[in-house]
């Protein structure tokens, strides 16, 4: 494991009792994706360093990653299966806790499988929620901030009571609107069907693991800075985003996995900033340049892309305390940093 990722998996688990997991069986949608990764090494470290013998069967639809397989090679509890969930699946195994964080995140990818992606959110989704029936199991399904859509200024912080407001005819509300029907059926079987289901809406999650490759605004900086020495922004970069660091982040979900008593929570950080702030911080520690146009051309994300999310976190912070979140700049050196090894 990487000393980067390490230190935070030993730093999270320090932060919330998870004896609640210890011998449990759990599935996890998504394994390979940034969030679904750093909750499998945390179980795999349990069970090596605390006895823990938790079974955490890891369902993504293309092969384990190398860090999915490193852990399977080592703890026969971790369990890889490569399913399509997009389509007719079937899962069999005792379960006593299911997360679904299986979904296309990136923007061009959830557009390019516009279907899969609906399949995701809504289907999947429900399968999933009749698997957590059968099994008396606690159901955790991973949202978005999207769900608000572009949110009026007099709403932000933005807090769980805020409806939304999504354009349906936009090619990218394929991925808010799928998730608002995704949580809706959580509630519904909440409601109807006396399953524990929960839903958190996440803002912006980063950290070791977001990498060059990857074609959202953080990975697409850091890939500039660290190869070509220059992050050229294609707008004045205005849009304000909100950031937050994965250990900070994963334990706030398992806090609400375990312990939620409501059914939606915000789930995010409290590093405001806009997109030019974001490149500058990354230029500043990579020594990278940052180019700005002199005028304000084309919106590149134009109406896709809300230009203002913050999330108001105080229905989580009430309930389970205030969290210490990371400094921004730290986040990213480490970012950077696991960039750079990897």
């Amino acid at each position: 494991m990487n000393s980067i990722i390490q230190e935070d998996i030993d730093q999270i688990i320090k932060q919330i009792d998870l004896k609640p997991l210890k011998g449990k069986n759990i599935l996890l949608t998504g394994s390979n994706g940034l969030l679904g990764r750093y909750i499998a090494m945390i179980v795999s470290l349990l069970n090596k360093k605390y006895d823990y013998k938790t079974k955490l069967y890891c369902l993504s639809r293309h092969p384990p990653n190398n860090d999915i397989a490193s852990l399977a090679n080592n703890d026969n509890n971790i369990i890889p299966q490569s399913v399509d969930l997009s389509k007719s699946f079937v899962f069999t195994k005792k379960v006593d806790f299911i997360l679904h964080a299986a979904c296309y995140a990136q923007p061009q990818k959830f557009i390019e499988n516009k279907y899969e992606t609906i399949e995701l959110n809504v289907n999947t989704t429900h399968s999933l929620l009749n698997i957590a029936k059968k099994n008396n199991a606690r159901f955790l399904f991973f949202s978005s901030a999207e769900v608000y859509g572009d949110i009026p200024k007099d709403q932000i912080p933005v807090s769980e009571k805020y409806n939304g407001s999504v354009d349906t005819a936009q090619v990218r509300s394929i991925y808010a609107e799928s998730k608002r029907l995704g949580e809706t059926i959580c509630s519904m079987y909440r409601r109807d069907e006396d399953v524990t289901a929960v839903v958190v809406r996440l803002s912006h999650v980063y950290g070791p693991g977001i990498s060059t490759i990857d074609k959202r605004v953080m990975g697409e900086f850091i890939r500039k800075a660290l190869e070509d020495k220059v992050i050229i922004l294609k707008d004045q970069g205005a849009a304000i985003k909100t950031w937050g660091y994965i250990a900070d982040i994963i334990p706030m979900i398992l806090n609400v996995l375990i312990y939620g008593t409501e059914c939606i929570y915000n789930v995010g950080g409290i590093d405001t900033m806009s997109i030019k702030e974001l490149a500058e911080e990354i230029g500043r520690q990579t020594d990278a340049t940052v180019v700005v146009p002199r005028l304000d051309g084309e919106n590149h994300q134009g109406a896709l892309d809300p230009q203002f999310v913050k999330l108001d976190i105080s229905k989580y912070s009430k309930e389970f305390g205030q969290t210490k979140f990371t400094a921004f700049s730290e986040g990213i050196r480490r970012t950077i940093e696991w960039n750079r090894n990897h």
